[in-house]
């Protein structure tokens, strides 16, 4: 396993992307892959357009000896490079870790996006996500995930109360047969423990 610093290069406009890492022959696997799918670990900048790997080069730079030693390298190279329109999104290193953004055209964006009604209704779409949803047949409440199946069906308080208040109806049904039938208690006494209504 060998580190160093990598270059992806783009045969028709000399476009390149610089990167460091501590299995080099690894990394170049990986990306000629990644572009080939599209993957979400692709050049972030190739992602969301047509790409041939056929017309990218993809060139071991320098081998070093370590991942530090590499990294060094690969900021030196893309602060040279920076003005040549790299396919990196940072001048260094980390990526576009620790790089300041412009809130205002970050906000602009998202205003806009959430002024148009159908890409409102997308967004608002895949925020609910796919979950399935259900009805609790005790209470009626509609919804989906692990709350339903926490507060809802078998456990639903809906059904509790009806069963708490079935029992309580129950008693006081026996209660009036045995104050109506002093005789009726045995008889009384055995329904209560088939349907196990004083041990809930």
């Amino acid at each position: 396993m060998t580190s160093g610093v990598y270059a992806v290069v783009n045969k028709h406009t000399g476009q390149m992307y610089i990167g460091s890492s501590a299995n080099l022959k690894q990394r170049l696997i990986n990306q000629k892959s990644f572009m080939k799918t599209g993957h979400r670990c692709a050049i972030a900048a190739l992602k969301h357009q047509p790409v041939d790997v056929n017309d990218f080069d993809f060139r071991v730079l320098l081998e070093t000896d370590s991942v530090a030693e590499a990294r060094e390298v690969e900021t030196a190279l893309l602060e040279c490079f920076w003005d040549t329109g790299l396919y990196n999104k940072s001048p260094h290193a980390n990526g576009s870790t620790g790089v300041k953004r412009d809130h205002d055209t970050y906000s602009a964006g998202a205003k806009k996006q959430w002024a148009d009604p159908e890409q409102r209704a997308k967004k608002m779409q895949s925020m609910r996500g796919k979950r399935e949803v259900v009805t609790c047949p005790h209470c009626g409440v509609q919804g989906g995930g692990g709350n339903m199946r926490r507060y809802h069906f078998e456990k639903c308080a809906t059904k509790e109360q009806a069963e708490k208040q079935h029992q309580i109806d129950q008693l006081g049904k026996w209660r009036d047969a045995v104050l109506a039938n002093p005789d009726a208690f045995g008889v009384v006494l055995d329904d209560v423990e088939k349907q196990g209504v004083l041990g809930k």
